[in-house]
């Protein structure tokens, strides 16, 4: 089947909407996709008919390709054509690994991804909260500032680590090490990242992209002291003042977290497995 592509445009997102609304399970979170990443998003058409969706963020050292086919298009090779145009455009970027996601118990995703060389690395659960800001009182929390990067990209690197080896499903873990591109790219976007302080010193870090609490670490001797409920509600209640209905977050299976973001009303849309490949550049 020859397709051809092209970049998402505004004037195709009802289209796309539709095409996606009967997939109970991958609905909100490719909603949300189209609605905080659209610019990262292709479509495969043919004779102006949208057959598929192919979701691409090159990155230095493992980019992501998230490939989506309505049910009504699916076992005509229009997967397996969105996944190689998706891995061409990655090459290009010389990239070292790409990653990919598909439902769990979705044996037919999972059987499609090891077919093109891809190996599970971990499994995670997309989370969302529905409205109704939390009442707090002043929380030690404020905006970020560019000062603060050493201390909260080390807080954050430490804590996530922790978080993996804990897990026990990410064998090639490592603390990151700042730098100044990471440091310029944390600038770029500066009104999404917020501190939490404790006693003067930063105590917790958090990241916001569109309706989503992209990322959050507490200290790690810090942590089991309520300071990551306050902080989660203060970054809940930030999403919602700018007008957000929804709230969600991932969560990797085994994060002892989860029971937290349970407890504060945060329920499972799906679980999905990340599986990645290496590349021979």
């Amino acid at each position: 089947m020859k397709l051809h592509y092209r970049k998402l445009t505004m004037n195709e997102h009802e289209s796309v909407k539709k095409l996606i609304s009967e997939d109970q399970q991958l609905r909100d979170y490719l909603l949300s996709v189209l609605e905080l990443e659209s610019e990262k998003v292709t479509v495969a058409y043919q004779e102006e008919k949208i057959l598929g969706l192919v979701q691409i963020e090159p990155e230095k050292n493992t980019s992501f390709v998230f490939v989506y086919v309505p049910v009504n298009y699916r076992k005509r090779g229009i997967g397996s054509a969105l996944l190689q145009y998706g891995e061409a455009y990655i090459r290009d970027r010389k990239t070292k690994k790409i990653m990919t996601t598909y439902p769990v118990n979705n044996e037919n995703s999972k059987r499609f991804a090891n077919k093109y060389g891809y190996e599970r690395l971990f499994s995670s659960a997309y989370l969302k909260r529905g409205e109704g800001t939390f009442s707090l009182e002043k929380v030690p929390a404020r905006p970020y500032r560019d000062e603060d990067y050493d201390d909260a990209f080390k807080l954050s690197s430490v804590a996530f680590h922790e978080m993996r080896v804990r897990v026990g499903e990410f064998p090639d873990s490592k603390v990151g090490e700042p730098s100044e591109e990471m440091r310029n790219t944390w600038k770029q976007d500066i009104e999404n990242r917020y501190i939490y302080e404790m006693d003067g010193e930063i105590a917790g870090y958090g990241y916001l992209e569109g309706n989503e609490i992209e990322s959050i670490s507490i200290r790690s001797d810090l942590q089991g002291k309520g300071i990551g409920k306050k902080f989660i509600q203060y970054l809940c209640n930030e999403l919602y003042n700018r007008g957000n209905k929804e709230i969600f977050l991932w969560c990797v299976v085994g994060n002892k977290a989860r029971k937290l973001y349970d407890y504060l009303g945060f329920e499972e849309v799906w679980e999905s497995e990340f599986s990645v490949k290496s590349l021979n550049l």
